[in-house]
């Protein structure tokens, strides 16, 4: 791996240019960027000026269910995703992270929704761009997309996080040749995606980081985590008390202790 990054929405409620500025400070290397948020042109801009890398950006996913439906609406979850594909290009952004589907009731894989995802590859081919599919609660959607494209441009999101909240699924032995970036958090495995930092929920980051070194490599070790996603969950309020500054401080510590188990001679000290 060559650094680490972070998931700018760890504090909703920061100015992005004071966001940004923090991000750098605690020594992260790399970003990636909601692509739904209003301001993410302004993001990019402030976190290039920053030097901060843009590892990918995160396609908008409130809609995702409609990308496999017929009618407008699918129609313009397809125009969604086309434009992150042209951002990528645009902005000399190698990834664009995709779900396949939102809250529940999930629609089944359809021949619309193949069809138009065989629209994406394509462009994605054209345009040198990642597409990574995102592990979430069901598997029927990302089995079959990455079944069904071979294609060197279409990958995986590894959500651990995510993976730990549905145990009967290890994404690493189902598709761990074909990661393209990952999402590091914790959660306590109680249906709740918490996204609290490495090592204050119960996954086995030792485990973990081992068998991730047995399969295909990515640039950037990203963190995606939240210090006010809490009120919801008792546990997860435990950063309630320290400033967005101290959270993440702590929040690299963590994922430089990971990186000294993937590598044993890690080249991140603070």
């Amino acid at each position: 791996m060559k650094g680490i990054g972070v998931f700018p929405a760890f504090s909703p409620d920061l100015p992005a240019e004071e966001k940004y500025r923090l991000i750098k400070d605690a020594g992260f290397e790399a970003v990636n960027i909601y692509w739904g948020d209003e301001d993410k042109y302004a993001q990019l801009k402030t976190a290039k000026e920053l030097g901060l890398i843009i590892d990918n950006i995160h396609a908008q996913n409130d809609d995702a269910n409609e990308i496999w439906l017929g009618g407008v609406d699918g129609e313009n979850r397809q125009s969604v995703l086309i434009s992150c594909i042209n951002d990528c290009a645009s902005y000399n952004i190698p990834t664009v992270v995709i779900h396949l589907t939102g809250f529940p009731p999930y629609p089944p894989v359809s021949d619309i929704g193949l069809k138009r995802i065989e629209e994406l590859v394509h462009l994605a081919e054209q345009k040198n761009i990642k597409l990574a599919f995102e592990n979430l609660w069901t598997f029927e959607h990302l089995d079959a997309i990455l079944a069904q494209f071979p294609s060197p441009n279409v990958g995986f999101c590894y959500d651990i996080g995510h993976e730990n909240l549905n145990l009967h699924k290890d994404c690493l032995v189902s598709y761990g040749d074909r990661i393209f970036a990952l999402h590091i958090n914790d959660n306590f495995a109680d249906g709740y995606d918490a996204h609290v930092l490495p090592f204050d929920g119960v996954i086995d980051w030792d485990k973990k980081m081992a068998q991730l070194k047995q399969y295909k490599n990515v640039d950037f070790l990203t963190v995606e985590i939240y210090q006010l996603h809490a009120g919801k969950h008792e546990k997860s309020c435990i950063y309630k008390n320290i400033s967005a500054e101290e959270f993440l401080m702590l929040a690299y510590k963590r994922a430089v202790k990971l990186l000294e188990i993937y590598t044993p001679t890690p080249k991140h000290i603070k």
